[in-house]
């Protein structure tokens, strides 16, 4: 859908690339070079495989969206990160998290189709700089208010202590653990 979509976009956008990042687990990859190159826009889509650390990092530091035009996702961790990088987000609404995308206006949301994930690519390319900048603001608010790790711990502290408050049913045992919070420099870490 991408590369597909993509060519639609290709000779009205020359300055714009596509890049395929992330592991061929099924071996798709040479039937999807095939079709980039029938499509004519095999120089501009890019094969990186599988990033990690360092070089995931500074490919999403280095792009100027995210694109995940997925048929199914149950939480799509990826797109969260590129929020938190302060990327716009084109997602399809088999991400399991477009609601929350759409609601705080971090993205674009369309079907799981070539239409919808082109519809995505050329409305960001259409965006005047201010709008773009405005979703960046809203998907990092976004990354902060719902996905970063402090913010989770503290909602997950508040439902343990709110279910701690609740009276349990005649005859039922409840265990309670309380865990020790450790800074950073407390564990070994910087």
């Amino acid at each position: 859908m991408a590369i597909q979509a993509f060519s639609r976009l290709a000779s009205a956008n020359p300055d714009v690339d596509l890049v395929m990042a992330g592991p061929d687990e099924e071996g798709l990859q040479p039937r999807l070079k095939a079709q980039a190159k029938r499509l004519q826009i095999g120089s501009r889509v890019h094969w990186t495989g599988m990033l990690q650390d360092d070089l995931k990092w500074g490919a999403f530091h280095a792009a100027e969206a995210f694109l995940l035009p997925s048929h199914h996702e149950n939480f799509g961790v990826a797109v969260v990160e590129a929020l938190a990088c302060r990327l716009p987000v084109l997602i399809s609404d088999k991400v399991n998290i477009w609601p929350e995308i759409l609601h705080d206006e971090a993205g674009i949301v369309n079907p799981d189709t070539v239409e919808g994930t082109y519809r995505s690519m050329a409305a960001l390319l259409a965006m005047q700089p201010e709008e773009r900048q405005c979703m960046v603001s809203n998907g990092l608010a976004c990354f902060r208010a719902r996905y970063e790790m402090n913010r989770t711990t503290q909602a997950l502290n508040d439902l343990f202590r709110s279910l701690q408050r609740k009276p349990s049913p005649p005859g039922a045992t409840t265990h309670v653990h309380r865990y020790k919070r450790y800074s950073c420099s407390e564990r070994g870490g910087k």
